[in-house]
């Protein structure tokens, strides 16, 4: 149907002018049916002549019919064809550059683990009675030693206090330290979710300054968020903050967590 459609509206400026010309054979014969009918004395001579009233009258129709298929075919159809579709929404000018996530995360290259050359443990020699009570009194005046307390364990990480749980991050926890490439692991969420940043700033508990650093267009559920490298980071405490933004802009309260760079 389409092809037609398009071959009528190809040869559209054709199909006006024959319908012109038996338009105008038409009025022709028109005239001289009305004059035939006047002048016709039998009635067999006025039914043909009503005959060929109808035959020019639906004619007419058809001609009318089809200059109104080649009108629509050369006007109409061109221009729904043409018609340019409509601009695909952008972000706002400060989320311009996308940085897509990796969601599969890292091969982890396992380390060699050391092994050790077992020596053989030589038979104890047979105790001596004598040295026996020489050693047990010796130990009984001995003085005895303050034995050196341990150093204090490191403290451990926490996971942070996110204000909301659609906006989470898990990995690392609150306080840890990272080098090189590392995943930053969390849920990204919303009823009306549009996408989701990553961003960071300097210091420990950062509230403001934040950076652009990625950003994903599908929600994320406990999986990786952004794959970040410390690279191109200063050694010492980093904020990254998690912000999850809807089909209207708003966003709620973003999560933040403190990490520790040491390259």
């Amino acid at each position: 149907m389409l092809v037609l459609l398009q071959v009528i509206a190809t040869y559209a400026p054709y199909i006006y002018l024959v319908c012109g010309l038996v338009a105008l054979y038409q009025l022709y014969r028109l005239w001289q049916v009305r004059s035939e009918r006047r002048q016709a004395v039998f009635s067999l001579e006025r039914e043909r002549a009503v005959r060929d009233l109808s035959s020019i009258f639906t004619t007419a129709m058809v001609l009318l019919l089809l200059m109104g298929v080649t009108y629509f075919a050369s006007r109409t159809l061109p221009q729904a064809i043409v018609a340019a579709p409509e601009a695909e929404p952008t972000l706002p000018p400060e989320f311009a550059i996308v940085i897509t996530p990796t969601n599969t995360p890292l091969p982890v290259t396992p380390s060699a683990t050391p092994t050790g050359t077992t020596t053989p443990t030589p038979e104890p020699p047979t105790p001596d009675p004598l040295q026996a009570t020489q050693t047990a009194a010796a130990l009984a005046n001995a003085t005895p030693t303050n034995t050196p307390e341990a150093p204090p364990a490191a403290p451990q990480t926490s996971a942070p206090a996110c204000p909301d749980a659609r906006a989470v991050i898990s990995s690392p926890g609150n306080g840890a330290t990272v080098s090189g490439v590392f995943n930053l692991v969390g849920t990204a969420t919303h009823e009306q979710f549009n996408f989701y940043k990553v961003e960071f700033a300097p210091g420990a508990d950062a509230q403001q300054g934040f950076t652009y650093l990625a950003d994903g267009r599908g929600q994320v559920f406990d999986g990786t968020l952004a794959s970040i490298n410390t690279r191109g980071f200063a050694n010492g405490p980093w904020t990254f903050q998690l912000t999850v933004v809807d089909l209207t802009g708003n966003f709620p309260d973003p999560c933040r967590v403190t990490l520790i760079v040491a390259n």
